[in-house]
């Protein structure tokens, strides 16, 4: 799947894994183990996705921020549901000031 994204969209399409969470009718089912999604997060990474990222992860986990693909500085600050920091400015890294695709007007 991450090659076909990257060849067909882009490598700068942002790629986000979602941990499913048992409720109502699915409350039986396991949560989905976080070594799979650091997997999956690693696979796009190896094939060379630029913005990939982790969510629905309780505790502080650092494949939920978004990271430079050029200075590797720290982009995009998430915990839960919520966006904690924006290094992006003017549509480029805050620190090296590499493009980073995308609307980031407030």
């Amino acid at each position: 799947m991450c090659v076909w994204i990257k060849e067909n969209v882009g490598d700068d399409v942002p790629l986000h894994f979602s941990r499913f969470t048992p409720a109502f009718k699915l409350a039986n089912l396991p949560p989905t183990p976080i070594e799979k999604l650091e997997e999956a997060y690693r696979i796009a990474k190896s094939v060379g996705l630029k913005y990939v990222y982790i969510g629905n992860v309780p505790f502080v986990n650092v494949y939920e921020n978004t990271y430079c693909p050029n200075c590797g500085k720290l982009l995009v600050s998430r915990t839960g549901y919520r966006v904690r920091e924006v290094n992006i400015k003017d549509g480029k890294c805050a620190y090296c000031g590499y493009p980073v695709a995308g609307r980031w007007e407030k």
